[in-house]
């Protein structure tokens, strides 16, 4: 049962959707549009999103959204009045709340639609016969939010806590044992975010320049050092030709891209951070500012 009054202490944002959820539990898998959060292993809530057309009525998307996340997820969904005791935040947010079963679970969740982003969410709770006012899928749905309010998109995942412009959206990412990477990019600009662990296994034989230049080999030049609220730091910024020597001749040198790479050690959380920002146009020094590695 996930009745427990149990604190949301952890913080959860992942393109563009947030929300907070128990200490315990843990982001099992995740794709761009989907969530599915887990607790030693065993499902505990499941979210999946899309954007909706405003060409279409929302009553039609709606209708083609439950019948594709029934296929989708091989369940049953059943209306289900709302909760007397619920009340978000969000004027803008319309709740449909269901209970759900296939061949070998049930739970309850909730549909939302945003009337701000057009947004349609799904979430799903495993294991959960009621929604109670001090459950966690009360919590969860209580801090869920589907747009950024601020100009900025917020993600939290793996330790990680950073912003990026509204701008920028999700090109590519890659989770790997001991090391993430998530691309984003804007008109030409390129950003991507690195974490790397654990730190003091990386570093035990190695300086954090030296393992920067092991990392990306095509780092040139010197490093400055500089503090920001994750420690110490190193910093290059030089200009990339098309290839070696580009910059020699003339008209290939208005081609070249402008780097700027920042590389930290977080030794409270035992993790090397990194962020490199790839322009057409100048060092993109304004982007490193809500950065993993920007200063305070």
């Amino acid at each position: 049962m996930l009745t427990d009054d149990i604190p949301l202490n952890k913080a959860v944002a992942w393109n563009g959707t947030a929300f907070k959820i128990p200490d315990a539990w843990e982001i099992d898998s995740l794709d761009p549009t989907h969530v599915m959060i887990s607790e030693n292993g065993s499902p505990r809530a499941e979210i999946k999103w899309t954007e909706s057309s405003p060409s279409i009525p929302f009553e039609r998307q709606f209708r083609k959204f439950t019948a594709r996340s029934q296929k989708l997820l091989k369940i049953i969904i059943q209306e289900e009045p709302v909760p007397p005791f619920f009340l978000h935040s969000n004027p803008g947010f319309d709740f449909f709340f269901f209970s759900w079963k296939d061949t070998s679970s049930s739970g309850t969740g909730a549909l939302i639609y945003c009337r701000h982003c057009r947004r349609l969410s799904l979430i799903r709770f495993f294991f959960l016969d009621r929604f109670l006012p001090n459950s966690s899928a009360h919590g969860l749905l209580a801090s869920f939010t589907d747009h950024p309010a601020t100009g900025r998109v917020s993600w939290q995942l793996f330790g990680m806590a950073f912003s990026t412009p509204e701008n920028f959206s999700l090109s590519e990412y890659t989770l790997k044992p001991g090391c993430f990477s998530f691309q984003f990019l804007a008109q030409n600009i390129h950003l991507t975010v690195l974490s790397w662990g654990p730190a003091s296994f990386l570093l035990a034989e190695k300086t954090l320049a030296e393992f920067a230049q092991e990392r990306l080999p095509e780092l040139t030049g010197s490093a400055l050092a500089g503090i920001c609220d994750r420690g110490n730091y190193l910093e290059w910024s030089f200009r990339q030709g098309l290839f070696k020597n580009a910059g020699r001749l003339p008209f290939l040198s208005l081609c070249s891209r402008f780097i700027l790479f920042r590389i930290g050690h977080d030794k409270q959380n035992n993790r090397i951070y990194g962020v490199k920002i790839d322009s057409p146009r100048d060092f993109e020094i304004d982007l490193m500012k809500g950065s993993i590695l920007g200063r305070p």
